[in-house]
């Protein structure tokens, strides 16, 4: 097998001059418990399912849930076009790898953790999956996995691929070593024309680079029927002609109490508002009850309704429901972006439920879709808890443009679906041998 190239040498003795460092912080998240998971498969141990079968598969990684979460309706297009498509997926989070384990058996074969991008590693998980093709999803530049896709002849894909405003600057300082993987690609299919000249100037080859837009618009589900709205209304305790406003995917207690703050000055002019609170990982939802009474409220946790009793305050710490939840507000605010560094959160799910969104100045992990979304007038910045407030309770009494703002969000969402069917009409392009699997 030919050598690494100069810069995966240096790369990888980086990683060896790092390594003292690096054992420590693994065995200090061990014993912390956020690493455990999955121990074996993260130094190579993959399980046997995620072998070949009689077919080479198509191999997704995906970070995170997001990612899992982006890369879905790219699979079912490709289910659609061949439902024998042979599909495995890996993640690095343990989130990740849930929402993967729940698709097994629901369009993919096996899901398992990707080992760590050391270069004995990557060449053995590699050989072990056996993939006719790789599809990154988003950012996945891990040079020594590249480069053992490229010495094997695998063809690689990096779909809905973008960079953020956070990480630019950072890609550009290592631009060096990034050049040679993000060449590794065969095609890059980029969420936006900023994304594929960020890929094209760390060194992308141009043709390589195509604009197809963001899979996520075809993530958001469709907006629930009014019938429906009322029976989870029923369900979670909360009167007909109570507005509601829902946070979605916060992640740090300094920003919840901003916005529980808010929510008490606008229960100043709307007195009986409910606020139901999704934290963006459920492992937080005893935090964030603790600290929604800490700030006057009494939330419930979904978990825990029984059915009887009248709501005002939420915590939804269940995973999988906040895209239907949204349904029942009049106004959301999506996380991560009141305080630096931030980024935000995707705000889609609520605007694919015809939803006016608040969001903070810290937005950049999203830029490209917020711009969209201003330019739509569905989405609103607010600097601070009273700022935020003024705007929940002018929107919240404001019918005529509540619904003027479900059109709009509606439309925006119908204009941009149509990204995921031409990832996967770009990845059935790459054929199996004869008398392989098809996926075409």
């Amino acid at each position: 097998m030919k050598g690494p190239s100069l810069r995966v040498a240096l790369y990888n003795a980086a990683l060896l001059a790092g390594s003292p460092v690096l054992a420590s912080y693994l065995a200090w998240r061990v014993m912390k418990g956020k690493s455990r998971v999955g121990w074996s498969e993260r130094w190579g141990e993959l399980p046997e399912t995620m072998r070949p079968g009689s077919v080479p598969p198509m191999w997704f990684h995906a970070a995170s849930v997001g990612e899992v979460m982006a890369a879905t309706p790219v699979m079912n297009a490709l289910l659609e076009r061949d439902p024998e498509c042979d599909i495995v997926m890996t993640t690095i989070t343990p989130g990740g790898r849930e929402v993967a384990e729940a698709l097994v058996g629901k369009g993919i074969r096996a899901a398992a953790f990707l080992p760590f991008d050391l270069a004995p590693l990557a060449r053995r998980t590699v050989g072990h999956i056996g993939a006719r093709l790789f599809v990154g999803v988003e950012t996945e530049m891990w040079p020594n996995l590249l480069r053992a896709l490229t010495l094997t002849h695998t063809p690689s894909v990096l779909i809905n691929a973008r960079i953020s405003d956070r990480s630019f600057p950072r890609y550009r300082t290592v631009r060096w070593l990034l050049a040679e993987t993000v060449r590794s690609y065969d095609a890059i299919l980029a969420q936006s024309e900023r994304d594929a000249e960020r890929f094209r100037e760390l060194g992308a080859d141009t043709e390589r680079v195509t604009v197809v837009g963001n899979v996520k618009f075809d993530q958001a589900p469709e907006p629930l029927t009014a019938e429906e709205a009322r029976d989870l209304r029923r369900e979670f305790g909360i009167d007909t002609d109570a507005p509601v406003w829902v946070i979605g995917s916060t992640r740090t207690i300094s920003e919840e109490r901003i916005l529980w703050a808010a929510h008490q000055l606008a229960r100043q002019s709307l007195p009986n508002l409910v606020i139901i609170h999704a934290p963006r990982h459920t492992d937080r939802a005893d935090e964030v009850a603790s600290g929604m009474r800490a700030a006057g409220l009494e939330p419930r946790l979904r978990s825990q309704l029984s059915g009887s009793g009248s709501t005002r305050a939420l915590v939804l710490d269940t995973f999988g429901e906040l895209s239907r939840v949204y349904a029942l507000a009049d106004v959301a605010y999506v996380g991560n972006s009141l305080l630096a560094p931030g980024g935000g959160q995707n705000p889609l799910q609520p605007i694919a439920q015809g939803k006016p969104v608040l969001h903070g100045p810290h937005i950049g992990n999203f830029r490209d879709v917020m711009d969209q979304a201003h330019a739509a007038g569905v989405v609103f910045k607010v600097e601070n808890s009273r700022d935020l407030a003024g705007r929940l309770v002018t929107l919240t009494k404001d019918h005529a443009q509540l619904e003027h703002i479900r059109m709009a969000g509606l439309a925006l969402m119908r204009a941009n679906r149509g990204a995921a069917a031409r990832c996967a009409e770009h990845l059935a392009k790459y054929k199996p041998n004869p008398g392989t699997a098809k996926c075409s």
